[in-house]
């Protein structure tokens, strides 16, 4: 994949978080860490792909308190279910219009899992599809997300 994918996802996923979120991320390396939820969406358009996003269970109600206002004892499975579809959603829709702003693109719904339930490995790049794997750590914190992009007829 062109390196210029990889920078528009960057910048998408740094946008989203910090307005969103509140979250500030900095890029670390590809890490084996343990997810506990993930997130993903496919899309169409001139591209055809998907995105998923991993993340730890402290990121991910880190992300429900921030942009919720959720005190620690608020935040159920729902909420952080759908607090991560959203991600997802937001991540991947700025991703699409920094890459073409005059094309349509149609999301598809935004899907969840938790680790260990059989619906997760649907929701990861197809096997042996090209994909870019970002991985993230929240600044100042040592929770942790992962994000996979692949798409086809890229730029």
């Amino acid at each position: 994949m062109k390196e210029n994918t990889r920078q528009i996802l960057m910048n998408a996923i740094f946008e989203v978080f910090e307005k969103m979120f509140f979250i500030f991320l900095e890029p670390v390396e590809n890490t084996n860490n343990r997810y506990d939820h993930i997130s993903s969406i496919d899309f169409e358009g001139r591209m055809k792909g998907g995105l998923s996003i991993k993340f730890s269970r402290k990121m991910a109600e880190m992300m429900a308190r921030n942009m919720l206002g959720c005190e620690k004892d608020e935040i159920t499975d729902h909420v952080l279910a759908d607090c991560a579809k959203e991600a997802a959603n937001m991540v991947c829709g700025n991703f699409l219009r920094k890459m073409s702003r005059d094309e349509i693109f149609k999301l598809g719904l935004p899907r969840y899992a938790l680790r260990g339930r059989g619906e997760q490995e649907d929701m990861l790049p197809p096997a042996g599809a090209d994909h870019i794997t970002l991985s993230f750590k929240a600044e100042s914190e040592e929770e942790t997300l992962q994000l996979k992009f692949f798409g086809s007829n890229y730029d």
